[in-house]
């Protein structure tokens, strides 16, 4: 989701891939831009991404209806990412997170 309002106004989280508690990384490549609702979601493991930047979302993820605001849309969507190959997110924190955060049925 793209959103131009002006300089004031924020509307994205930045998000740790690997979460800072156990990684101590704060670089570039360990975050991610996500709106509230997906920061969340990416967080809880309902929502990953994997090496190729595309969105997987988990298994255990449900939702009432297909509204226009649905995560579940999302499923295997490449994210917008920057030009420069060096802002973007590290390959092997979303493979971290994919292996160690994302809910699979069984697991919790």
């Amino acid at each position: 989701m793209r959103v131009t309002a002006g300089s004031a106004v924020q509307m994205i989280d930045a998000c740790h891939i690997v979460p800072f508690s156990e990684s101590h990384d704060d670089t570039i490549g360990n975050g991610i831009s996500l709106c509230p609702n997906l920061h969340r979601a990416f967080d809880r493991g309902l929502i990953s991404i994997d090496e190729n930047y595309k969105v997987i979302v988990s298994s255990q993820f449900r939702e009432s209806d297909e509204s226009d605001y649905s995560i579940r849309k999302y499923q295997s969507k490449r994210i917008l990412l920057p030009t420069e190959e060096k802002y973007r997110p590290s390959r092997e924190n979303l493979i971290w997170h994919l292996e160690n955060r994302l809910i699979h049925r069984g697991k919790s």
